[in-house]
């Protein structure tokens, strides 16, 4: 199966950096492109220009995109992006693909374990679970 629109869940941690090494060299060898998303949780706060997101879901959108002109830059491939809103991330990526497609999700793991999991959940295990694409996790272990 060739991948020509990958979808990387990142959060900008070195989880998500492992899973945009491996969609790029994916993307590289079927000819597709990359699209780098974050979903930014909903806050609280007020900010006084609007929304409470606004202001947070603008920052995030700047850094994605100089982040995805960079991967673009220094791989030649084509590389997007897209900031989703909503507090469970597996969602709001499975969101991201329903609306604006995509032949793969990749995410990295950081492959909690125990107590911590159960508390902390894991996105790639609820993504693996309810994705209408296929899901590649890449773990902590792996070599990219």
């Amino acid at each position: 199966m060739l991948f020509k629109k990958l979808v990387v869940g990142v959060d900008f941690s070195e989880k998500s950096e492992r899973a945009v090494t491996v969609a790029l060299r994916l993307a590289a060898a079927s000819g597709g492109a990359v699209v780098v998303v974050n979903a930014v949780p909903s806050s609280p706060e007020v900010v006084p220009t609007g929304k409470p997101e606004d202001a947070q879901i603008e920052s995030i959108e700047r850094r994605l995109r100089d982040y995805a002109a960079d991967l673009a830059k220094s791989s030649g491939l084509a590389v997007d992006y897209g900031a989703v809103h909503g507090n469970d991330a597996a969602a709001a990526l499975n969101g991201f693909v329903s609306k604006w497609g995509g032949d793969v999700l990749v995410v990295g793991s950081a492959a909690r374990t125990g107590v911590e999991r159960i508390v902390i959940g894991s996105v790639a295990s609820r993504l693996v679970a309810t994705s209408s694409v296929p899901v590649l996790v890449i773990g902590p272990h792996a070599v990219v």
